[in-house]
């Protein structure tokens, strides 16, 4: 899992392989103002959802993971905190879903990032997350989900 901010990112994209690279120029190239809620479809490699929700408690919340596509979380709008376990770690609720490309997960949120507009969280096939969860109090969030074939 990579945490940053897109402008940090973008200054040293060299540093990730080409895929994420065209994913990094994409975010800042787009103008997401104003686009609906939904699954935007991009190219054969990329698709995004601008994702909008009213962050909960972790116990109200979800571990996935993914293994066909990279996910880039990048916040738009509101705060959130964002939860992080090795796969290994946690225990498969739901066997994976090739329809959904995701499997699902239980287990306790021991590591987590505050992210808030402007940040960015990469996560790995080999990266648990869990989104949604408040960070004070719960807000309404705004964001990209940049989905990228692997």
């Amino acid at each position: 899992m990579i945490i940053d901010t897109l402008s940090h990112l973008l200054k040293d994209e060299a540093a990730y392989g080409e895929k994420v690279q065209r994913g990094l120029q994409f975010l800042r190239d787009t103008d997401f103002t104003g686009q609906a809620a939904g699954r935007h479809e991009v190219n054969d490699e990329m698709f995004y959802f601008i994702n909008e929700y009213q962050t909960k408690d972790a116990g109200e919340c979800f571990w996935e993971a993914h293994r066909v596509n990279l996910d880039l979380h990048y916040i738009l709008e509101g705060t959130e905190r964002i939860g992080y376990a090795a796969i290994e770690q946690l225990d498969v609720r739901d066997d994976y879903s090739a329809e959904k490309d995701a499997i699902f997960f239980t287990g306790a949120v021991e590591s987590a990032v505050t992210a808030g507009p402007g940040a960015l969280v990469v996560c790995y096939p080999q990266d648990g997350h869990m989104t949604g969860i408040e960070a004070d109090k719960p807000e309404a969030v705004r964001k990209v989900v940049l989905k990228i074939k692997l």
